[in-house]
């Protein structure tokens, strides 16, 4: 499935769950499609402006505002963190990304589930790598994320501000 129809499913997945989907124009382009300095007629090199010269490893805009979707749509299911079950005592369900800041973690040590701007200390994150911190990678039972789909939860949480 190419970038521009995952992002489609994404998109739809928010409107479903009524959760916030900020896209720009610039956001939905791929960087092979138009490389950076090849814009087309009249496009610039200034996709990330506005945004300190942020980079992203996902291709998208810094941030990758299609992290909150993808969490939805993938982890807020039935019988997982959906709100009814929320496994674990967390909702990933609409709107997961204001209510998980600063809950602690099921993972111990002090962990948090959201740790905003430090990828690597929030185990929404850390749970969805090949190697998690403690028990078993998420999604549980269903297909793991893809290293696009790691990448952007990763600079959706740097993105973040403290």
């Amino acid at each position: 499935m190419t970038s521009l129809h995952r992002r489609a499913a994404l998109t739809a997945a928010a409107l479903l769950t009524g959760g916030a989907l900020l896209m720009s124009c610039a956001g939905t382009l791929d960087e092979d499609e138009f490389p950076p300095g090849d814009q087309g007629s009249g496009g610039t090199d200034d996709q990330g402006a506005g945004s300190g010269g942020a980079t992203t490893t996902g291709g998208g805009p810094a941030g990758c505002a299609e992290a909150p979707a993808l969490v939805t749509m993938r982890c807020a299911t039935a019988g997982c963190h959906d709100a009814n079950t929320k496994l674990a005592g967390l909702s990933l369900a609409a709107g997961w990304e204001s209510t998980v800041r600063g809950q602690a973690s099921t993972c111990g040590g002090g962990s948090m589930v959201l740790v905003p701007g430090d990828p690597d200390a929030s185990t929404l994150y850390t749970k969805v790598t090949p190697n998690p911190p403690c028990n078993g990678r998420m999604p549980l039972g269903g297909a793991v994320l893809s290293d696009d789909e790691i990448a952007c939860l990763r600079d959706f949480i740097a993105a973040l501000p403290p």
